[in-house]
């Protein structure tokens, strides 16, 4: 059967394939990203053969009238330049070369959801046991402790996963494999929060019933949770609200702000290149450049 030459029903299939692996996080991604072509498109399909510079200049320009954020821009770009590489490597797409140069495929620094050490400290002060806020806040710093682990990637932890103080794991995201060695603070919070369902290939109880709309059971724990940050947040009266987020940009924040190489914090996080690490990190005080600069001259000429 002749493969038909249009990116629509190339990236149906890549859909289909992306759901049969068991990831429908990205697949929703690729959907997303298919449904606005389409729209676009006005439902008809789009060859490869118009898939040029000016179509994507056209695509972009239809997206901001939209009023979408440049992130978001950018995801769709960057969903559409990974379909037609595929494309490309299957004979069904023309290879132009920099074919994606006049779009926007970065990552723009938005809100910044990272938070202080004091914070952090202040999060050890237990709450009361058995609320949802008291598991929130013991779950939010078992993922900073974890290295900032994504929500996800926790939620689909397996028993298997967790071998004495070694914890790997394959990033759902982008298939890293990530090996952290599991602290004694975060060991406590382990104990108490793991599944107390031996049957469960789970470490934790975010899907309860595995097998059986295993992603709808994530995205629940994960709105529940975020739920549960928002009311702590006003409980310590931050006026910006924590999310499953704010862990992972914390780690890496401060973790920068402690001298740690940029690239080996890329590697503790799986991300793909410094240049994606880099967003998450908070700026610098004015008091820490002021006195970093004092220090520079005070090695420079010898002053104090």
């Amino acid at each position: 059967m002749k493969k038909k030459k249009n990116l629509m029903d190339f990236m149906k299939r890549i859909i289909t394939g992306f759901m049969k692996e068991g990831r429908p996080g990205t697949a929703h991604v690729y959907q997303s990203t298919y449904n606005r072509v389409l729209d676009f498109m006005g439902g008809r399909p789009l060859p490869f053969a118009e898939l040029t510079p000016s179509w994507l200049k056209a695509f972009q320009n239809y997206l901001l009238s939209r009023q979408l954020q440049w992130n978001s821009i950018s995801t769709y770009m960057r969903m559409l330049r990974a379909v037609y590489f595929r494309a490309v490597d299957e004979g069904l797409a023309p290879a132009r070369f920099r074919l994606f140069h006049g779009v926007y495929t970065g990552t723009r620094v938005t809100v910044k959801r990272a938070i202080d050490a004091g914070l952090l400290r202040r999060l050890q002060k237990p709450l009361p046991e058995h609320t949802g806020l008291e598991k929130a806040r013991k779950l939010f710093l078992l993922l900073f402790m974890l290295r900032g682990i994504p929500f996800v990637d926790i939620a689909y932890l397996r028993r298997c996963d967790l071998e004495g103080d070694i914890l790997t794991y394959r990033r759902r995201k982008t298939g890293a494999w990530l090996t952290v060695r599991i602290e004694p603070e975060a060991r406590k919070l382990i104990r108490t929060l793991q599944s107390t369902d031996e049957e469960s290939p789970y470490l934790f109880s975010f899907i309860r019933h595995p097998g059986t709309g295993e992603y709808r059971q994530y995205q629940h724990a994960l709105r529940k949770f975020n739920r549960h940050l928002k009311k702590l947040s006003g409980l310590l009266g931050q006026k910006i609200a924590l999310s499953s987020y704010s862990a992972r940009h914390s780690w890496a924040t401060l973790a920068n702000f402690c001298d740690y190489q940029q690239e080996l914090i890329s590697n503790a996080m799986g991300h793909s290149s410094v240049k994606v690490t880099e967003t998450y990190f908070q700026r610098h005080t004015d008091d820490r450049i002021h006195a970093m600069n004092r220090g520079i001259l005070s090695y420079v000429f010898d002053v104090k």
